[in-house]
């Protein structure tokens, strides 16, 4: 266990029971003194993420790290690799999450028209990388009403490298309603087909 986490323990630990903070460090010491422990933080599952390209929240990052405690195979251990390996089984579900979480997902965008090389990016690593979902499919329904019919894609950015997967498509149909009255449709994207999974 590293030294700040007992620090951090300490603290939590004192201030709780109201007692002496030195006290509870040389508790946690004498405990640990005979003992390791390799902690994962929430955070590391969100930075897994960002770097594979993978929009999620805090409540799914913490679950699918609480999730490889759990399960996880003592013989192979955590490690940023297992992280990402658990990652590419995880989607979020949008249709799940309601409209005014949105901004709790985390991620840097692109997004770009069906078949055009060229596409806007939303946020920037590493300061802006929370609240940019909402921004992103308000562009992707501004540029929708711009040319209906067409599917507008909406990817998550790998931080280190690597293509931007189309993981939202939103899409306007041309109709004889009035603009007012339209709605975009907003459907999670399958390389197969634009319907909703």
């Amino acid at each position: 266990m590293h030294a700040y986490m007992l620090e951090e323990m300490a603290d939590a630990i004192s201030q709780k029971l109201h007692m002496k903070n030195n006290d509870v460090l040389r508790i946690l010491h004498q405990y640990w003194n005979d003992k390791i422990a390799l902690t994962w933080h929430v955070q590391d599952m969100l930075n897994a993420a960002l770097n594979v390209g993978k929009p999620i929240t805090q409540a799914d990052a913490g679950a699918l790290l609480y999730s490889m405690f759990e399960d996880h195979d003592p013989d192979v251990g955590i490690s940023w690799q297992t992280l990402e390996i658990e990652l590419q089984e995880y989607h979020l579900n949008l249709e799940r999450l309601p409209e005014d979480q949105y901004a709790e997902v985390q991620g840097v965008f692109k997004v770009w028209r069906k078949g055009d090389l060229i596409a806007h990016q939303v946020g920037l690593f590493p300061n802006c990388i929370q609240g940019n979902l909402p921004k992103a499919i308000a562009l992707a329904k501004s540029m929708a009403d711009e040319a209906p019919d067409v599917p507008i894609l909406i990817g998550c950015e790998p931080h280190h490298c690597g293509t931007v997967k189309p993981w939202l498509s939103i899409m306007r149909e041309k109709n004889p309603i009035p603009d007012e009255d339209r709605e975009a449709i907003c459907t999670l994207y399958k390389q197969s087909n634009m319907s909703a999974s």
